[in-house]
């Protein structure tokens, strides 16, 4: 079934100027960008989003699609109210593709973020870390640009609870805070500054949906979109094709700072953050002096051994099922609720199954 859409521009540009022209009528308009990694041929993923508590329309129009997605009511879930949005769909690179619009940042988290959710096997969203958020910020800065922190939320792990703050600060000075607290950038909004003025004012949160409140939509896609995209693809392609072969094992290496897993308590707490992440079990086999557990992840079945192989790394082994979003997931859940870290391809061979399992 497709929309009538009408008085659609010719290109992708076109099409996202005039969402911004939209947007800036509005007192708080924004256009907002949800890039996510895809692992088929949008061909085969667009029915998709129109089976169990999803309704589309979609029409192609050149190198973008336009669609209306709607979430229904569905018995189990009586009293919740149906919920539709309109977005443009297009490729950004490699695997990524991208859902835009001129909706409410609710509308986007009821729709397309769950629509992306309900298929980890063929799709996963991008996790951005705090690292990553601080490496974004770096870039954008080393362009002769200032870049100033409006508001954020913050996960403390300390404390395990989420905060909202308000300020003006350098963005450098709220990294170092956040560091200084153990806590983690959950969203963030900041504005650009070049030569005193302000070129651009943008939010955008760790399932890397992006908001451009004002400025450039070139500017934002290339340094900004592109950048959360860029993060996607090499994201895939180090979790892409994790599963377990006869002839060998692909393990990934996580790594934290020197000493981080040097004793009972911190593996604790590492056991604890990951039994904290939602649709997923672990079984522990070891909590001291070192760490085995297998995580298991219930959306599609994807499981992985995760061992201390010193005081500062952690190794990944996945099963015979290892889908890109479940590694995602586990990813997020371990940087957000133990520390920050680094993911790789792992530096030395896992030990073998009669080595995990004592046999």
């Amino acid at each position: 079934m497709s929309a009538n859409f009408t008085n659609v521009p010719g290109t992708r540009l076109e099409l996202l100027e005039m969402m911004y022209h939209s947007a800036q009528r509005e007192p708080l308009g924004n256009v907002r960008f949800l890039p996510f990694i895809l692992k088929e041929d949008v061909q085969k993923f667009l029915p998709r989003l129109n089976v169990g508590r999803f309704r589309s329309q979609v029409q192609i129009f050149g190198d973008f699609y336009l669609l209306r997605l709607q979430r229904i009511r569905v018995e189990l879930d009586a009293e919740e109210e149906p919920v539709a949005g309109e977005f443009a769909l297009f490729q950004t690179s490699g695997t990524v593709w991208c859902f835009c619009s001129i909706e409410s940042t609710a509308v986007v988290g009821k729709t397309a973020i769950p629509a992306i959710q309900r298929h980890p096997s063929r799709a996963s969203l991008i996790y951005i870390s705090t690292r990553e958020f601080r490496r974004i910020f770096d870039r954008l800065s080393a362009e002769s640009n200032k870049v100033l922190i409006l508001q954020h939320s913050e996960y403390n792990r300390q404390e395990s609870n989420v905060s909202y703050l308000r300020e003006r600060k350098d963005y450098k000075a709220v990294f170092s805070e956040l560091a200084a607290k153990d806590a983690v950038a959950r969203r963030i909004a900041a504005e650009i500054h070049a030569h005193g003025v302000a070129v651009a004012a943008f939010s955008f949160n760790n399932n890397g949906l992006l908001s451009l409140r004002h400025g450039s939509i070139q500017f934002f896609v290339d340094r900004l979109v592109s950048e959360v995209a860029g993060i996607g693809n090499i994201r895939n392609s180090l979790f892409a094709d994790r599963e377990r072969s006869r002839a060998s094992l692909h393990p990934l290496e996580l790594s934290f700072e020197k000493g981080i897993l040097a004793d009972k308590a911190a593996n604790s707490v590492l056991i604890d953050s990951l039994s904290s992440i939602s649709k997923s079990a672990i079984a522990v086999f070891h909590s001291n002096p070192y760490v085995h557990v297998l995580y298991t992840d219930f959306r599609d079945g994807s499981s992985f051994n995760i061992y201390s192989s010193s005081d500062s790394t952690l190794t990944i082994v996945p099963s015979t099922r290892a889908s890109v979003s479940a590694l995602m997931k586990l990813y997020r859940g371990i940087s957000e609720r133990f520390a920050d870290c680094d993911i790789a391809e792992a530096s030395q061979n896992p030990p073998t199954m009669k080595e995990f399992f004592g046999e």
